[in-house]
């Protein structure tokens, strides 16, 4: 898997208050999903750019002050679960949006998910270095409706998710086995998707096996993204930029979602 130089999920942030609207063209967006929640950054392109870092880190503080991602509908029932916090960043700030149940999870990871799909360049999406290690997730999309965090496992045969998120989002259970894998014999339910996506990459119709594997606990993570999947795209990892980019590769097979 070959190394390449990215811009990501970097897209133009449309400030809303009057005067900061003129350095949206000189900001980068990057949203990124977490295990209680994610957020948004955004920073100045130009690394001297002190006046667009400034003004974009006190747009950010003002945001968090009026807990504007709050607006959305779900989020908004949910408010007294979600929490929002500023950070500063070299160039600029995130906000980052803590959710304290699973119902506020879920409505924090929608919002996000709306955010992403807004990038301009949508085979590429943000990932995260799960905290203490150098493995890295990705938000996966299920049946078009939820967005779940994956360890990215170019190692692993199959890719799975976990029973308690099958479960959580009403996959009906299928038939069983016993899959092998490199810590021995795993027992597995087949169950199937109407999709599994990863920023444009998109298959339907999918078979997945579900299952309670004890690394997905101790990552905080809801599954496993293995070679069944990402053999069939194109799969570029840029780890200076933080972003995976996916592109078809056998298109037949494939179905990309149109934005």
């Amino acid at each position: 898997m070959r190394l390449l130089s990215a811009t990501g999920v970097a897209v133009f942030l449309t400030l809303t208050i009057g005067s900061v609207n003129a350095l949206a063209d000189m900001s980068l967006k990057r949203v990124r999903f977490e295990a209680d929640g994610g957020a948004i950054e955004v920073e100045a392109k130009r690394v001297k750019d002190t006046r667009t870092r400034d003004a974009v880190r006190e747009q950010l503080r003002h945001e968090v002050r009026e807990q504007i991602p709050s607006a959305t509908p779900a989020m908004q029932e949910h408010r007294n679960q979600i929490k929002y916090k500023f950070e500063e960043t070299t160039r600029g700030g995130r906000i980052r949006i803590i959710a304290k149940d699973q119902a506020a999870l879920s409505a924090v990871r929608d919002y996000l998910r709306s955010e992403m799909t807004r990038a301009p360049d949508a085979k590429a999406v943000t990932f995260n270095f799960i905290r203490g290690t150098s493995l890295v997730s990705v938000p996966v999309t299920i049946n078009d409706r939820s967005t779940l965090l994956f360890l990215l496992d170019t190692g692993a045969t199959s890719t799975i998710l976990s029973s308690a998120a099958a479960d959580r989002l009403g996959i009906p259970k299928g038939g069983n086995m016993t899959m092998l894998t490199a810590g021995g014999s795993l027992p597995v339910s087949l169950r199937n998707l109407e999709s599994l996506q990863v920023a444009n990459g998109r298959l339907t119709r999918v078979e997945i096996a579900v299952a309670e594997v004890p690394l997905m606990q101790t990552l905080h993570v809801d599954g496993i993204l293995g070679s069944d999947y990402l053999r069939r795209f194109k799969v570029t990892i840029d780890y200076d930029n933080e972003v995976v980019e996916i592109e078809p590769n056998e298109p037949d097979r494939i179905s990309i979602l149109l934005t």
